[in-house]
Formats: structure tokens, C-alpha cells, sequence
């Protein structure tokens, strides 16, 4: 925010002190009263951003920040729209079989965990008698509104982008990689828990990320400025772990096993 500030004052004080020799002479080059003209340049070099936007202005619109890259024709869109299709069969599930759509003690606005188990929820008893595809259907599912809204709010800040530059297979092989990791460390660190969510893959794509990054360090055509990606990486990390560890309910063996198997 300050960074911005300065060099927007910066740049102000230059174009516009240049032309004033006396109080009549407050204008700017365009003779716009009190204006100064916006720099001109593509706004792809605001290193904050995860994606391109080149339509020149300082400030990019909410969708390239929300989702950058964005394109229907992408593995993140499928599978986002995927889990939110299962979500709504969660709610529809839970009120027709089970304590209700939304249960007392569910924070996250959700069904109960007996739902989330019949729905393909991780749980290592049921892994145990067979039920493999358990180590890969809980990135599928989510415990609560709250609970998928940020999962999908990060998935797709991060993803499109990660998808440009890895392609839609590779994208879809890290993700459910990365989920398995998850999986399996959760059935290690708490085997007796039911657990979802898409954040044990969205760990391990900003995992991967962060080992693509510093692959290509030094390529210059490809990551123009690495330093700032990795700090945006580590910030997201870091965010993740903070909320993990100070509430209750959260995943962090998955979080964890995510993050190492995508960095593998």
C-alpha cells in the first residue's frame, strides 16, 4: 500500500510541479486542472498479481485478481465446478438421510460428519476394508459453506495461472498427486478423524509452485521477477498454517502432507 502511495505522489509531484512557475500555472500537460496523467505501460509488471493483465491500467479488475488466467476450457474450472456440484448433494444427502443439511457444531455451515463419511470422506477404517478411491474423493468434498467458499476462492487465485504454465494434464496429475499425499498423512497423524477438502491438493499446488519457481529462477523470459511469486507463495503458506493451527477442526496433517508431496 505505501510502495503504491509513493509512487503515486512521486509521480504526481513530477508532472505536475514541472509546469507550475506561479499559482495560475497549477495544470498539467494535457491542461487538465489538477490532473496528472496515468503512467502508461502494461499493469502484467504489478508484481502482486499471480496472472497477466494487459489492458494498461494500474489497478487490474477484480476478476484478474480473483482469477487470473481464468479460462472455462481448464481443469480448475471442471474441477471447481465439480465440487460444488458434490457440495450441493452433501446438503441434499444430509437432509434426506441424514441429521440435517445443517448440523449444530458444524462452524462451517455444513452436514455432520456421518454424512461427509457417506459421502467418500476420508476415514481410515473404511480405507482399511478396501475403500481406496477414499484417498482421493475427499478433495472433492467440503464440511460447509464457509469452508468450500475459501477453498475455491484460493484455488482459483492460484490455479489458473499455475495451469498456464504447467498445462491441463499436468495440472490434473499435481492435484490429485498432491491430494493422495494429503490423504495419507492425515490417515497417519489422525486416523480416527473424518476429514474433506480441496486445501490438502491447494497445499500441494502452491508446493509445486514454489519448487517450479525455484527451478526457473534464473529464466527471465519465463518468471520476470521470481522474488516477489515466492513471497505471494510463502504468504499463502503461512496464512493457511496460522488459521490451521488456531482453530479447531482443521486438517493440518493434511495441509502438511499436501505441501511436502507437491514440493516432491
Amino acid at each position: 500500500f505505501f510502495l503504491v502511495f509513493y509512487q503515486s505522489i512521486n509521480s504526481f509531484n513530477i508532472k505536475v510541479m514541472s509546469n507550475v512557475h506561479r499559482v495560475g500555472d497549477w495544470s498539467n500537460d494535457q491542461g487538465t486542472v489538477g490532473h496528472p496523467v496515468p503512467p502508461q505501460g502494461p499493469a502484467s509488471n504489478n508484481i502482486f498479481m499471480m496472472g497477466n493483465d494487459d489492458s494498461g491500467a494500474r489497478y487490474p479488475p477484480i476478476n484478474k485478481v480473483l482469477a487470473p488466467n481464468y479460462t472455462p476450457k481448464s481443469f480448475i474450472f471442471i474441477i471447481s465446478l465439480l465440487q460444488v456440484i458434490l457440495f450441493a448433494a452433501e446438503l441434499f444427502v444430509g437432509a434426506l438421510y441424514g441429521n440435517g443439511a445443517f448440523v449444530t457444531g458444524n462452524d462451517m455451515a455444513g452436514p455432520s460428519s456421518e454424512t461427509l463419511k457417506l459421502m467418500g470422506g476420508k476415514y481410515l477404517p473404511c480405507i482399511q476394508n478396501g475403500e481406496v478411491y477414499r484417498f482421493f474423493t475427499p478433495a472433492l468434498l467440503h464440511a460447509g459453506i464457509l469452508h468450500i467458499f475459501t477453498n475455491l476462492v484460493s484455488q482459483t487465485m492460484i490455479g489458473y495461472t499455475c495451469e498456464m504454465h504447467w498445462g491441463t494434464k499436468r495440472m490434473a496429475m499435481f492435484y490429485f498427486a498432491t491430494a493422495f499425499g494429503a490423504t495419507l498423512l492425515s490417515c497417519v497423524g489422525a486416523p480416527a478423524s473424518v476429514s474433506v477438502g480441496a486445501s490438502g491438493a491447494l497445499l500441494g499446488i502452491i508446493g509445486a509452485y514454489m519448487a517450479w519457481i525455484l527451478l526457473n529462477w534464473n529464466n527471465r523470459d519465463l518468471l520476470p521477477q521470481p522474488c516477489p511469486r515466492m513471497c505471494t507463495m510463502l504468504t499463502w503458506l503461512l496464512v493457511i498454517f496460522m488459521i490451521g493451527i488456531s482453530m479447531q477442526g482443521i486438517d493440518n496433517f493434511a495441509h502438511l502432507g499436501g505441501w511436502m508431496t507437491g514440493i516432491v
